[in-house]
């Protein structure tokens, strides 16, 4: 399965448009915060925040225009994002508890005030009798009486105060959900005997105690080398079943609780369910359009994941000596047989791709890639930093030589630490008020090298820095990633593919001249070796997004029970006692009634490749996409955009074609690939 990969918006619940501020006297670096400072300067920024939106609310109607209002709201959703945008990096990455605390409890008040204002029904009137001047005006305007309306500003007194308190036991808990999962310090012992199979290299990065026995962690580097290398079957299982259940049963009452409100919530507004509240604003426009879309997916999907399945199950049979009708794939096999078939088939194995990846290397691969390709230029640079592993750089527009933005990397595991993938838009871009745009990266890779996924996984939060830092729209509440939810995974789904083409992949001889060669019978190996599995990745992306659903319909049950239900259906079926729901961290914050959209900005995303014409360091393509796509944030509606850029509407073609695997010709059969990438 793909890492997970969110990128974390900033703002409202309903992706209202309201960001948050710089608080450094630098405005391209991110202020640190001890806990009391931190607890200071978020209740500072409440406070004037308060008075900056309270004078707002009492403007005279006939004096309301783009100047006093607009303007003016923009200027103070920017002075808030100066607290917010430091504060929820930290949160989520500070090695002292006592901050990611006190982050926590500052995110829990800001959404709170951001729900007093979108439920102020003065601040309502004084946008609704705006008289935009432009399309941008009037996106903005739109935008934020869409989230007035979403946020229940229309409701009576007592049904809104009633919808204020749902929100706001929504943002504790989904702190606390989260919170469960990233402080979770469980370790699992494994004998030497249940180590065979694991790489030497995996081992030495692990201390061993007096019997030989390692400890491991629910991080990413612990948990999928295992799964794809150890051996022993029953160690898989353990370890598999353990991260399954790393939420805890609180999650899942956390969970249940959240459902539920929800479904209240849209029920106070008139509504049959959360999805229906949600999708509105997105670019399907209701549920209906995304259970088609999943219908869709399912067709396609179904004979692709069970001939996976039953090729999977003979490579287990050959394994184990053991009759075909006997060897059941289990869920903690499938990533052990599926590196056995990439090995056996293509010769590829991930965990000697690192040496053809070092970590620092790929960094400097992908910074020169999409400097090439932009037309801009990363400069390290010193800035106070939450961590000795932080990375930061300044980045340069080529032609002006003008400083445009910056960007920190977090690369590494540690305690305490969010556990996945991310991109954190920590400060957005206004032309008006001069602001410039600053991202945080937030990995969790091995420090040595990278497997292919890896590299996808770094190339696609690259993507999402990108869309924040090229970002150039006229104010903060459009910058970056504030575009609709289902859109924005698509320039960073688009962005993985430079992971798998052979011009781009013979780049990395530039940045690490003793590295082993990657020419282009390798990288058609590469891309061969990824592309199996397709059908069960892509069930189990079909399945997160119909569970999702089914929570946000008109009738969810406990969450457990529908995951029981639904996971028994599938080809691989439940494990019993297992509780994925209670890690489902997606569906608890922005992507509720929006997990499909994963599957949904990738037929854009593999569309949006089109225009390169095969040659993905296609520089006029690359401006093009910079210029119609990266720089316009959220300032236009995304399907307007996509059709801007391809010059048509989008095709899912691509995207069925990646479900079933589907290549031109050029990439290697099985029985002619050489030898020369093996760990053996």
């Amino acid at each position: 399965m793909k890492s997970l990969k969110p990128v974390l918006i900033l703002v409202a619940l309903f992706a209202a448009p309201v960001s948050v501020v710089q608080a450094s006297a630098d405005p391209l670096r991110i202020p640190l915060f001890e806990a009391d400072a931190l607890t200071q300067s978020c209740d500072r920024v409440l406070e004037i925040a308060r008075g900056d939106y309270g004078s707002l609310g009492t403007l005279p109607l006939p004096q309301a225009n783009t100047r006093t209002v607009l303007q003016s709201w923009d200027i103070y959703a920017a002075r808030l994002e100066n607290v917010l945008g430091p504060v929820y990096i930290q949160t989520y990455t500070h090695p002292d508890k006592a901050v990611r605390d006190a982050g926590e409890a500052c995110i829990v008040k800001i959404t709170a005030l951001q729900t007093e204002l979108f439920q102020n029904p003065e601040l309502y009137q004084r946008v609704l009798s705006i008289n935009a001047t432009d399309k941008i005006d009037g996106k903005l305007r739109q935008d934020l009486l869409d989230a007035f309306e979403d946020t229940g500003v229309n409701l009576p007194a007592d049904k809104r105060k009633r919808a204020k308190a749902i929100l706001d036991r929504i943002q504790q808990l989904d702190q606390e959900f989260n919170r469960n999962l990233r402080e979770n310090k469980t370790r699992l012992t494994f004998s030497p005997d249940e180590q065979q199979g694991l790489p030497d290299s995996y081992l030495q990065g692990h201390s061993r105690m007096e019997d030989g026995s390692i400890e491991v962690g629910f991080d990413y580097p612990d948990y999928i080398p295992f799964m794809r290398y150890a051996s022993d079957a029953a160690a898989r299982e353990r370890y598999y079943r353990a991260f399954s259940n790393r939420g805890g049963e609180r999650n899942l009452e956390i969970l249940d609780e959240i459902v539920q409100l929800r479904l209240e919530f849209a029920e106070l507004q008139g509504l049959d369910s959360y999805a229906e509240l949600v999708t509105r604003r997105k670019m399907v426009g209701d549920p209906d359009t995304v259970l088609d879309f999943l219908d869709e997916v399912e067709d396609v999907v179904t004979d692709v994941e069970e001939r996976e399945i039953a090729t999977l199950a003979r490579l287990k049979a050959d394994h184990l000596l053991m009759p075909f009708d006997e060897a059941e794939l289990k869920p903690w096999d499938k990533e052990f047989y599926l590196e056995r078939l990439r090995k056996q088939q293509y010769n590829i194995d991930q965990q000697s791709l690192r040496a053809y990846f070092p970590t620092s290397a790929t960094l400097d691969w992908i910074l020169g890639m999409s400097s090439e390709l932009y037309g801009i230029q990363f400069q390290k640079a010193k800035a106070p930093v939450w961590h000795e592993d932080v990375l930061y750089y300044q980045v340069k527009d080529s032609d002006s030589g003008e400083t445009i933005g910056a960007l920190y990397l977090d690369l590494y595991p540690r305690e305490g630490k969010y556990g996945h993938a991310a991109a954190f838009p920590v400060y957005g871009s206004s032309t008006r008020l001069n602001r410039k745009p600053v991202t945080a990266l937030v990995m969790n890779f091995n420090r040595k090298g990278l497997t292919q996924n890896e590299v996808e996984t770094f190339l696609h939060e690259f993507g999402h820095a990108l869309h924040g830092i090229l970002s150039n729209t006229r104010y903060v509440s459009h910058a970056g990633t504030q575009v609709e939810r289902d859109f924005v995974e698509a320039p960073s789904q688009m962005y993985e593919a430079w992971a798998r083409s052979p011009d781009t992949l013979a780049l990395m001889a530039r940045h690490c001249t003793d590295c082993p060669t990657i020419d282009e019978d390798l990288a058609n190996r590469l891309d061969a070796a990824r592309l199996l599995g397709q059908g069960l990745l892509y069930a189990r992306q079909w399945l997160y997004a119909s569970f999702d659903m089914e929570l946000a319909g008109d009738d969810p049950e406990s969450a457990l029970e529908t995951w029981q239900d639904m996971e028994g259906d599938t080809a691989l079926g439940y494990v019993d006692g297992t509780q994925f729901p209670g890690s489902f961290a997606h569906i608890v914050g922005g992507y509720a009634a929006g997990y499909y959209g994963y599957m949904w900005s990738e037929v854009i995303a593999l569309d949006m490749l089109s225009p390169f014409g095969g040659k993905l360091m296609n520089r006029a393509a690359g401006h093009a996409f910079r210029d119609k796509i990266l720089s316009r944030g959220a300032e236009v509606p995304a399907s307007e955009m996509v059709r801007d850029f391809l010059g048509r509407d989008p095709s899912p073609k691509a995207f069925f074609n990646e479900i079933q695997g589907v290549r031109e010709p050029k990439i290697l059969q099985a029985q002619e690939v050489p030898q020369g990438l093996s760990s053996d």
